[in-house]
């Protein structure tokens, strides 16, 4: 398969209803930087057929307005296959794929997903994939899941279906463990581990929501797949680094370097001592910065020490 496309950093992801239109146009305005149209749930089965034909005004309406544009299929084989019919097609971006069990299911999306790029004359690996995990079944399976193909931008937890799965509720303490066995597997794939530990259809006060983020954030997620608007400045600003957090990141990166230029493994900054995975998680947070347009560009890493001491 040729390279897929470089998908910029996605922090907001606004669910749609695809059918919706005053909604779509109140998406436009929203500062999420993507929106997903709902084919799936947020639809109605009597109106998936005119929400598929309303899908390329939609792409248009988004497109204008600089979001990332993406379509969420249905998990039953033949529908899906419908809703790629009528989504793939310029001014796609992503696809969130639901329920995904097996990389099989992944890779035979996939497969068709390239089958229409050629068709519609989109470029090869243009449309990237969102997978959400759903069920109790896909768990020891997440590894493969994650890495079945190149497509594969990110993972999330579908934290109501899986919930259903499992016959309980999604409560922190029942969504923690499998929150973290997505995380642990979109990091070995190198995808973006997307989504926070709590319910996504809890639409409770935003100053709340905030401290979720912050825990999210904190165990490595990286983005937010939210129901509704109100959220989307809170999510922006938790995977926006701030100015402080650039100018610590940036003088610990300086000390570093200057140490290591010394001959030293490790220095103290301040009340912290930084060795190379606490320098890299600051290289890490100033490119993240950097792509958000938030700092001037992060250095790049230098060679490790061949030898090092610690003062």
């Amino acid at each position: 398969m040729p390279t897929v496309r470089p998908l910029r950093p996605l922090r907001s992801l606004l669910f749609v209803p695809a059918a919706d239109g005053r909604l779509i146009a109140s998406a436009a305005t929203r500062d999420c930087d993507a929106a997903i149209l709902d084919l799936e749930d947020g639809t109605h089965p009597s109106r998936k057929a005119a929400a598929r034909q309303g899908l390329e005004a939609a792409y248009a309406t988004l497109a204008a307005a600089g979001k990332a544009v993406a379509v969420r299929i249905n998990a039953d084989l033949l529908t899906a296959v419908a809703d790629l019919q009528a989504a793939v097609r310029p001014g796609l971006d992503l696809l969130v794929l639901p329920k995904v069990e097996h990389a099989r299911d992944v890779q035979l999306l996939a497969s068709a997903v390239a089958a229409l790029e050629a068709d519609r004359c989109m470029a090869a690996g243009h449309v990237r994939l969102l997978l959400q995990i759903e069920s109790a079944l896909a768990l020891p399976r997440l590894h493969e899941i994650a890495a079945a193909d190149a497509r594969v931008m990110g993972m999330m937890l579908g934290s109501e279906d899986f919930s259903l799965d499992c016959g309980g509720l999604p409560s922190p303490e029942a969504l923690m463990a499998p929150s973290l066995m997505v995380l642990h597997a979109a990091r070995a794939a190198r995808i973006q581990p997307i989504g926070f530990v709590a319910s996504i259809a809890a639409l409770g006060e935003v100053e709340a929501f905030r401290l979720v983020l912050e825990q999210a954030r904190g165990l490595g997620f990286r983005g937010a797949v939210v129901v509704h608007p109100k959220f989307i400045a809170a999510v922006n600003d938790c995977y926006t680094p701030a100015p402080a957090q650039c100018a610590e990141a940036r003088a610990i990166v300086d000390a570093f370097e200057t140490a290591d230029a010394n001959g030293l493994g490790a220095i103290r900054v301040g009340t912290l001592m930084v060795d190379k995975p606490v320098y890299r998680r600051a290289l890490a947070l100033l490119r993240d910065a950097e792509a958000m347009g938030a700092v001037a560009p992060a250095p790049q890493p230098i060679h490790p020490p061949q030898q090092t001491e610690t003062p």
